[in-house]
């Protein structure tokens, strides 16, 4: 079991890592995942294209200056949905973009499918890993802590699959052992006696008890919200706002895996839709505000399995399609701007049953990402069989020295 002193240089070491002034250190990667498939046209609205508005008489965004919910304008042909307005002045500072047109070449249109595509990294079904538990193992050193890697979920996601060093908690109040807290002491010893053998079994469970013990000594008064940030009370804001405690409190995070999900709006697509992405937006704002300076060494990507289908249904909603758009943050992203190479949305152009061409893999993204920021290279045993082509120029490189 991780000693308290061990904890502790480990703890000194990241908090250093965390706030040096060089460029020394990888950035630490946050991985959003919104499942269910979110509608990217109406998240960075194509407005420009008018068969957006053709295909779309009911749903789509009002066009920036028509309305009062009308879409703000991002460069004379995207704009933002107004529910996303709180990441506005993140674009505005450069430390946001967005790719349109991007997603995953799996045609399927299965969660199931492509989730697992999305989060393995490759179409080959004889991964069973996933592409951020491969980087966190090649990138795992002999400092690296118990916390290395942080899924803020119930469970840990396909995405990191495989990886040595992983601790999921959905909260930090609800991660300990479930007992009466009389009895907790005593269960506690026990399962550690149960487990005390050198399978991979019993250092498991060692280091998940040594996980529980860190967030136990925890005192989360100690990394108060800071910079007067606002997270909004749901799954998502909390979430976040346990993740900037446990970045804060320099347990050794390196890399962290937070889902959304919700986003499969088949009918009444409008209020849906609104309500997460307000509840996105404010979150990940919060988060933003709330890490201050530190964003400089800290890159968010945010995806989703795939797109909508370009025409509205009967159903005032969109099903299921393929092209998207993918956020990305932080200090080292070459922000305020929308990459595109626009395939259009004319019928000529789109693909399948009527979906938006993706011209931008996300695995692009991804390897830009690791390559610039945090000094990885080694693509292909993260996407086998994927040839990445030229960066998009989303990020800074980050000087290794």
């Amino acid at each position: 079991m991780l000693s308290r002193r061990n904890f502790l240089t480990l703890s000194k070491r990241a908090d250093k890592n965390l706030n040096k002034s060089n460029d020394q250190a990888p950035d630490l990667l946050i991985y959003i995942f919104q499942r269910g498939a979110a509608d990217g046209l109406n998240l960075v609205v194509p407005y420009a294209d008018s068969n957006y508005y053709a295909n779309r008489p009911n749903l789509a965004i009002p066009a920036p200056g028509s309305a009062s919910d009308a879409a703000i304008d991002l460069d004379g042909f995207f704009g933002l949905n107004p529910d996303l307005s709180a990441l506005l002045p993140m674009y505005e500072k450069g430390d946001l973009a967005m790719i349109h047109a991007c997603g995953s070449l799996d045609s399927t249109h299965s969660h199931f499918q492509t989730q697992a595509f999305v989060d393995r990294g490759t179409v080959d079904v004889g991964f069973s890993t996933g592409w951020l538990a491969r980087y966190v193992n090649a990138s795992s050193t002999e400092q690296s802590s118990a916390f290395q890697s942080i899924a803020m979920s119930t469970a840990i996601p396909a995405s990191l699959a495989g990886a040595d060093q992983v601790v999921a908690l959905s909260s930090i109040d609800g991660f300990n052992i479930l007992a009466p807290e009389s009895e907790i002491d005593l269960i506690s010893e026990q399962l550690s006696d149960l487990f005390s053998g050198e399978q991979s079994l019993d250092n498991a469970a060692q280091a998940t008890f040594a996980a529980v013990n860190i967030i136990a000594d925890l005192n989360t008064d100690d990394f108060p919200v800071e910079n007067d940030a606002q997270y909004p009370d749901s799954g998502f804001g909390n979430r976040l706002r346990d993740l900037a405690i446990l970045i804060k409190s320099g347990i050794g995070v390196e890399t962290a895996s937070v889902d959304i999900g919700g986003w499969d709006t088949h009918d009444s697509q409008a209020s849906a839709l609104s309500l997460l992405a307000q509840d996105y937006a404010n979150s990940l704002a919060a988060f933003y505000i709330d890490m201050g300076e530190h964003m400089s060494n800290i890159s968010i990507i945010t995806i989703t399995e795939f797109g909508r289908r370009v025409t509205e249904n009967g159903s005032a909603g969109t099903d299921h399609g393929t092209g998207n758009v993918a956020f990305v943050m932080g200090g080292g992203v070459n922000g305020g701007q929308v990459y595109s190479d626009w395939p259009g949305l004319n019928n000529s152009d789109l693909v399948g049953p009527g979906d938006l061409k993706v011209t931008t893999d996300y695995r692009t993204v991804v390897a830009e990402l690791l390559d610039k920021r945090m000094f990885f290279t080694d693509h292909a045993s993260l996407f086998p069989g994927f040839e990445v082509p030229e960066y998009v120029g989303l990020f800074t490189e980050k000087s290794s020295s």
